[in-house]
């Protein structure tokens, strides 16, 4: 009986490692995305309303950069480069609005939860990110995709919510639009709860 029992617990490892793997779609997903990641200082009033306002003059000045890249490593280095001007601008724009906040701006890789847009959702996983922490950055965040530039509308009502889901291929287009991994990590949250009743 107690091989049985760890027959069955090591079957249920095998397809939780298995549900958990990221297709070779999804993997493409990662690859091929830079998100955009800011962090307010507090969660006041006061330091969301200037998240919001360092946002759109962020995505005003830089947003329009990526889309002259034709690749996703375009986006990164073209980020890359301009780290210390934007870290520059932020802080600048910070003064500006009246607050007296350090600013930090990096690009680096982060976990992101499963996110779901108007029109798509993205799996969570591990992506690029330009990332701005404003002050402390112990407030609630705000991110979106900045490459193919997803965001753009939220600083200008010019793009249409979908605009860049175009820079992804065709099999990554039926992923984020579908949300068919959906349903793997659904499995995996299922079988999860029923070794932890029965453990």
């Amino acid at each position: 009986m107690k091989s049985l029992v760890n027959y069955a617990i090591g079957m249920l490892v095998v397809v939780m490692v298995l549900a958990a793997m990221p297709t070779e779609a999804e993997g493409e997903i990662y690859e091929d995305t830079l998100r955009l990641h800011i962090l307010a200082n507090s969660d006041s009033g006061e330091d969301q309303e200037l998240k919001l306002k360092v946002r759109d003059r962020l995505l005003i000045k830089y947003g329009e950069l990526l889309q002259l890249g034709e690749s996703i490593d375009d986006a990164k280095k073209c980020v890359g480069e301009l780290l210390p001007q934007i870290e520059g601008d932020v802080e600048k724009w910070i003064k500006e609005l009246g607050y007296g906040y350090d600013a930090q701006a990096t690009l680096s890789v982060e976990w992101y939860e499963t996110r779901e847009y108007e029109d798509f959702t993205l799996p969570a996983g591990y992506y690029s990110s330009l990332r701005i922490i404003i002050g402390e950055g112990d407030g609630k965040n705000w991110w979106c995709v900045m490459y193919p530039p997803l965001c753009m509308e939220m600083a200008t009502e010019t793009a249409p919510a979908d605009d860049g889901v175009i820079d992804y291929t065709g099999e990554e287009i039926r992923l984020i639009k579908s949300g068919e991994y959906q349903i793997k990590f659904k499995i995996l949250e299922e079988l999860s709860r029923v070794f932890a009743k029965n453990g």
